[in-house]
């Protein structure tokens, strides 16, 4: 009987340990319930915060906000949606910080993480789009040098033209004895034709205009540092013999110039002498 009583009372104390353990599991796992159930709520909070942001054009507090969200509800909703919107905001055409491989990697991430949620249909569209984008966009970075080149061959081109246009400009304005608009055309040609044709011809035009006669800014010196470059810089030019035939005619010139100089000077010299022998006669006159 003792037995049977103590039997009894073991059997009661089992079942009410039973009953505590079964009563703190139930909290804690109540407890962690009510944590999840609050970080979904705060998740979903941040989710709508970020769109609002979105909508005002807060792109940097958007993604901010949507980031919160991927903290919070890890392989659950609504980290698709938000994995949506950061794509989406990374992709915006009003972000100033766009970037369509980030945009990429985050749509992707949906799809891989979250293939029946239904912002995956749209996510793999837009996956589509930006991925042809980055294409053309390489296609176009490729294809730069080329157009660069282009470009430049259309400048060289441009600038031929130009150079011919004052070219044949300068030549009207030196037949009408315009020398100052004939030499500044000249001098435009040298600043756009670089060490190409025609520098050579207005280099030898720049020296005619210094040396003509009839041109009251005749310049000798300057005429022949024209020429000198001409000889120099493009010695196949079929404009140098002419300019080797003016050098050797303005040396020559510079040569009688320095002659006649030292003449006048031997002259007034001389005169000074006899201005002074006929003063010392007249002094010994008297």
């Amino acid at each position: 009987m003792g037995r049977k009583q103590a039997g009894a009372r073991e059997f009661i104390y089992f079942c009410i340990a039973g009953l505590i353990v079964l009563a703190l599991q139930g909290c804690a796992t109540f407890e962690n319930l009510r944590v999840k159930v609050k970080g979904q709520v705060e998740a979903y909070q941040f989710l709508r915060r970020g769109e609002e942001l979105l909508t005002q054009g807060d792109y940097d507090g958007a993604l901010n906000e949507n980031s919160k969200v991927l903290s919070l509800a890890i392989h659950k909703p609504p980290e698709d949606k938000a994995l949506f919107n950061m794509g989406w905001i990374h992709a915006h055409p009003g972000n100033p910080k766009k970037d369509y491989g980030k945009s990429i990697f985050f749509f992707n991430k949906l799809l891989e993480d979250f293939p029946r949620s239904p912002s995956s249909e749209q996510a793999r569209i837009w996956v589509g789009i930006l991925s042809e984008n980055e294409k053309l966009n390489r296609t176009i970075e490729a294809l730069h040098p080329m157009n660069e080149k282009s470009r430049q061959i259309e400048r060289k081109i441009e600038a031929w033209e130009e150079a011919h246009h004052s070219l044949f400009l300068s030549q009207q304005l030196l037949a009408e004895g315009n020398y100052e608009g004939a030499l500044r055309e000249n001098q435009k040609i040298l600043s756009l034709s670089g060490q190409n044709s025609p520098r050579d011809e207005a280099l030898f035009n720049i020296g005619l205009i210094y040396a003509h006669p009839a041109n009251t800014k005749k310049d000798y010196g300057k005429s022949l540092t024209f020429f000198r470059r001409l000889i120099k810089d493009h010695p196949q030019s079929p404009w140098v013999e002419q300019a080797k035939i003016w050098v050797g005619m303005l040396q020559e010139n510079e040569k009688l110039s320095r002659s006649n100089e030292e003449l006048s000077r031997v002259i007034e010299k001389s005169k000074q002498v006899d201005i002074e022998i006929e003063e010392k006669k007249r002094e010994k006159a008297k």
